[in-house]
């Protein structure tokens, strides 16, 4: 985007017109935090009750109850996709080190699972990547729309022209103060907004291509559920005023009470006059109904956002479970985690063409041209029970009964650090042990 011959008010007003509509995402962010749910603060859609008292009519709070369940389906597959780090293929293990070296200082294991968490709570995130003021390294800054972040792309021709981000900032008096930085891959431009909008700076980009990683989907990942989550929490919510309700008992007379017990007196006696009756009026506990809604409901927003259930209570209720039924009860999120790929596979191998614009034309200039040939396959490792009994009983079916590894190999996977000096060991205490044996054996 060429924003060169214009002013700081004629760049706010070319980039406002492309400034996508935010309705979506503030209401996505409001359900992914419990707190802001509707229940707790659409007080018209679910109001406080009225009652009489001897003051006139006056509000009582209701029950409220929410459930963090979007942000219970937002953990489940960021743990499944990125729990287990994804593998780098490259083409070229001594030149991609230096990639991997700025990945790992920037421990790219949690931001990948940070970034995530943003797209499919809040539908989008993106990194900026800068050099460190000595010129030296290479950081980040992850936006999060969940923590009020504000930015959008420009695009033309489905390539991003522009990064345009909008910060609000207090200065020495306590006032808030505008921002705009917007990135092109020829410069940085920063502007403030004072009585108008001015140029606080314009610098070269030095890589040539906009240090931006932006990933996005179009909906949340509740998205579908949504209604049936906000049924659920009013369900829970009523059956709280119910249980409120009835909790203390409720006497029913028939007839004159002529005189009551006094409050807290033992073996209490109310007078009656003839032929009265004294009962407890009793609730028919009939949650069946409720019950089965509330199980329905939970149930089906599983299976709508392909979400496995691994409460203690669900497993527990499985029983022990080899690892090829793990498999087919991690499927429908496994399947849910490929997928995703659509949106991962562009946003790691942008990352990763960013980290080396910046080592071609700064930090590692020497390595320019095998950085630039650089390609790199990415591979996800969806999180998975590994059931190593099974994992082994089958291979040695394979071999025909044939042992798999060797007992050396088998202690280091134990995490033995010094498996000879083990085995060692062992072979001097069966030794010691025979010995003893046979010493008892022959009375010596």
């Amino acid at each position: 985007m060429d924003l060169n011959g214009l002013d700081a008010e004629e760049i706010v007003k070319k980039l406002d017109k492309l400034r996508p509509n935010t309705d979506y995402l503030s209401k996505a962010v409001l359900q992914y935090n419990v707190e802001t749910h509707e229940i707790f603060t659409n007080k018209t859609k679910y109001p406080d009750k009225l009652i009489e008292t001897g003051e006139g009519t006056v509000s009582q709070p209701i029950n409220r109850i929410g459930f963090a369940i979007q942000q219970m389906i937002v953990d489940k597959i960021v743990a499944f996709g990125f729990g287990k780090p994804v593998t780098y293929v490259p083409t070229d293990t001594t030149v991609w080190s230096l990639v991997q070296s700025v990945l790992d200082q920037n421990k790219s294991i949690s931001l990948n699972r940070n970034a995530a968490r943003e797209v499919y709570g809040a539908t989008k995130t993106a990194e900026i990547w800068y050099l460190t003021p000595e010129a030296d390294r290479l950081r980040y800054k992850l936006l999060k729309p969940t923590e009020g972040d504000v930015f959008y792309p420009v695009y033309e021709n489905g390539d991003m022209v522009a990064f345009v981000r909008e910060i609000t900032v207090k200065d020495e008096n306590d006032k808030e103060v505008e921002y705009r930085e917007i990135y092109t891959a020829e410069e940085k431009i920063v502007l403030k907004k004072e009585s108008q909008w001015i140029e606080e700076s314009r610098d070269r980009n030095i890589i040539g291509k906009i240090p931006v990683v932006y990933g996005s989907q179009k909906k949340t990942e509740w998205d579908i559920v949504q209604p049936l989550i906000e049924r659920l929490e009013e369900l829970a919510s009523g059956h709280a005023e119910i249980n409120d309700y009835h909790v203390a008992p409720k006497i029913k007379a028939k007839g004159e009470i002529n005189g009551f017990a006094k409050k807290g007196e033992k073996g209490a006696i109310f007078e009656m006059e003839k032929d009265g009756e004294l009962d407890y009026m009793t609730w028919n506990n009939n949650t069946d109904s409720y019950k089965l809604e509330f199980d329905n409901l939970w149930n089906i927003i599983f299976k709508l956002t392909q979400t496995p259930d691994i409460s203690f209570d669900k497993l527990k209720s499985m029983g022990a479970i080899s690892g090829v039924a793990a498999q087919y009860y991690f499927m429908d999120i496994h399947l849910k985690v490929e997928m995703k790929r659509e949106i991962w596979d562009d946003y790691l191998a942008r990352r990763i063409n960013i980290i080396k614009a910046f080592l071609v034309n700064v930090l590692s200039t020497k390595d320019a041209k095998k950085l630039q040939e650089l390609e790199v396959d990415i591979v996800y490792n969806p999180y998975m029970i590994n059931d190593m009994k099974e994992k082994i009983s089958y291979l040695m079916d394979a071999t025909g009964g044939q042992a798999i590894m060797s007992v050396e190999t088998a202690m280091r996977n134990l995490g033995i650090d010094d498996p000879v000096e083990e085995m060692k060991r062992i072979r001097d205490e069966n030794q010691y042990s025979a010995e003893t044996e046979n010493s008892n054996t022959f009375g010596v």
